[in-house]
């Protein structure tokens, strides 16, 4: 989990480009992250880097994001690790799949600016606010 360098972030797409300009955004703010490209082995790689928060592509090859996010509910070591959905959808979309695969929550790519980490930030910041 979380340490002294920062919150730990993997980001799941199939997109290299975006990829790399999510990483170039984030470590600057103190994040660790990781970059998992690969349609394959998703859940393992949940399971190997046990990040503090996972930015999961709807739109990825063989599975879709939101499966794989129901997969890690039912994961009893997993199911606590928050998922945010990370697409380029429509955020009507993009907000019913979250709530329906039962992620965090959703990051629209058409955000991937300058505020982008700090919309990250908040996102995991309101995760860990008692309920």
């Amino acid at each position: 989990m979380s340490g002294p360098a920062g919150p730990k972030i993997l980001i799941m797409d199939d997109d290299p480009e975006l990829l790399e300009t999510a990483r170039q955004l984030l470590e600057p703010r103190g994040f660790r992250v990781i970059l998992h490209r690969e349609s394959f082995n998703r859940l393992n790689a949940v399971r190997l880097h046990r990040p503090d928060l996972v930015l999961m592509d709807v739109n990825m090859p063989f599975v879709p994001g939101d499966e794989i996010v129901r997969l890690l509910q039912d994961d009893p070591e997993l199911k606590h690790i928050p998922v945010l959905l990370f697409s380029s959808n429509d955020e009507r979309s993009l907000r019913l799949a979250a709530r329906e695969c039962g992620a965090a929550g959703y990051v629209s790519k058409s955000q991937m600016g300058s505020s982008f980490a700090a919309l990250v930030e908040d996102r995991l910041r309101s995760l860990k606010r008692p309920v």
